[in-house]
């Protein structure tokens, strides 16, 4: 085979970075309406891609009938490939904080910003853009190709890839490949093949994450007036008690499966007039970690509510959700047939087109990451028994100012992919 088959022409590249800035420029938070999912629909027709729209479903929420969409090519009848990602992104607060404008697409010194340049447009285009690639050069072949373009990632509970989970089993499939911001996701976390933390450099692959639960506390402390404190019980007071030990408590037990570190989402409670408060709520996110639940989250943080021997009743308890299969569970897969075929393929794509080395001098190209971040890839890692992959381009400043992609990232992301299923469907 032509190993020149194997990436994107120039042409093909030029589209690729068009694609990725009119992405970029289509605003696509839950409040800014489907134009985006309209624009991507019509691009892949236009590419001749058979694409299909998936109204997304729940009892529980509605998005105002904003829908999925997918393509799947192929026969079926050999090794099946997922690409996936989501289009929506985070709303902008305050666009005055932006130097380059959140919607303009500016490019600059090998970046391109704007408001879900890294999570993640450059990655969704990249996988458009290889499967686009890949259908031009293999119209047939044996198996299955999956691209899945879901809503709702940045919304509560994931139903996008909720519903796509629901009306479709994904079972039988090698790979799921998600293309995320995985050197993003990956800082500061657990490297399974040098059994440590260590600085991440692109590529990164991502093979498990932590999962995360919400818990509300309510603190029931007793009124009294303020010039007198000793005769109530202040909600606040024992709330910032119990805050400030889980800010600061240790349970790294076991680095391998994850931090579950606490942090103060939100606080509820005082009274403005001259009064001890009787009463506080308190919203805790708990990142879980393999082998733990939330039962058992529950019970260490009464255990430690009892020792702290706060004056004021606590109540804990998991904040609701629609239904426990939209819960970000935790989930590792390390070993792989088609995972470590993604890891070989890396590599030789790399010798044969020369691609300078990125490895500092602990990152290496075998190094499988965790990451502590949740999203659409705990909902397919943990209900679809398919091998689940986080692998995409890199930048920084996600869900903040100035966000942006690393332009050549998003090239490599995309030769990378076609790269490998031109490797799978090889015969």
């Amino acid at each position: 085979m032509n190993h020149n088959c194997k990436r994107l022409t120039a042409e093909e590249t030029i589209d690729l970075l068009t694609l990725t800035k009119q992405l970029i420029r289509i605003p696509s938070s839950v409040t800014d309406g489907d134009e985006v999912y309209k624009y991507t629909e019509d691009y892949l027709k236009n590419n001749n891609l058979p694409v299909v729209r998936q109204t997304i479903k729940n009892p529980y929420i509605t998005y105002h009938n904003f829908e999925n969409l997918y393509v799947k090519l192929g026969n079926g009848n050999g090794p099946k490939i997922m690409l996936n990602g989501h289009l929506d992104t985070v709303g902008v607060q305050r666009p005055e904080r932006w130097k380059h404008p959140p919607f303009a697409a500016v490019e600059e010194n090998g970046r391109i910003y704007g408001r879900g340049a890294a999570d993640m447009k450059g990655g969704m285009a990249a996988a458009i853009m290889a499967l686009i690639a890949f259908s031009k050069r293999k119209p047939e072949f044996n198996g299955e190709v999956f691209l899945s373009c879901v809503f709702g990632e940045e919304s509560p509970f994931s139903l996008g890839a909720d519903t796509l989970l629901r009306e479709y089993c994904f079972d039988d499939y090698d790979l799921i490949v998600i293309t995320e911001p995985s050197p993003i996701l990956s800082v500061n976390d657990y490297c399974f093949t040098h059994d440590k933390i260590h600085e991440t450099v692109f590529p990164v692959s991502i093979v498990g994450a932590e999962g995360r639960v919400v818990l509300e506390i309510e603190f029931f402390g007793r009124a009294a007036h303020a010039s007198h404190p000793s005769r109530g019980i202040n909600a606040l007071h024992d709330a910032a008690v119990l805050i400030s030990e889980l800010a600061h408590f240790d349970i790294f037990t076991n680095i391998k499966r994850g931090r579950g570190h606490y942090v103060v989402l939100n606080i509820e409670g005082g009274d403005p007039t001259f009064t001890v408060p009787e009463y506080c709520r308190v919203l805790i996110n708990r990142q879980i970690m393999l082998g733990e639940d939330v039962a058992s989250i529950i019970r260490e943080i009464e255990k430690i509510v009892k020792a702290l021997r706060l004056k004021s009743k606590v109540q804990v308890y998991k904040r609701h959700s629609p239904d426990p299969s939209l819960e970000y569970k935790p989930f590792v897969n390390q070993d792989s047939t088609y995972i470590k075929r993604f890891f070989d393929m890396v590599k030789t794509y790399n010798s044969v087109f020369n691609v300078p080395s990125n490895t500092s001098s602990e990152h290496s190209l075998d190094c499988r990451f965790t990451t502590r971040s949740v999203g659409d890839f705990n909902l397919f890692g943990t209900r679809s028994k398919a091998p689940t992959l986080v692998f995409g381009p890199g930048g920084g400043n996600i869900h903040a100012p100035d966000e942006y992609v690393h332009k050549q990232e998003i090239i490599e992301t995309a030769n990378y992919l076609l790269s490998f299923l031109m490797s799978v469907y090889h015969e």
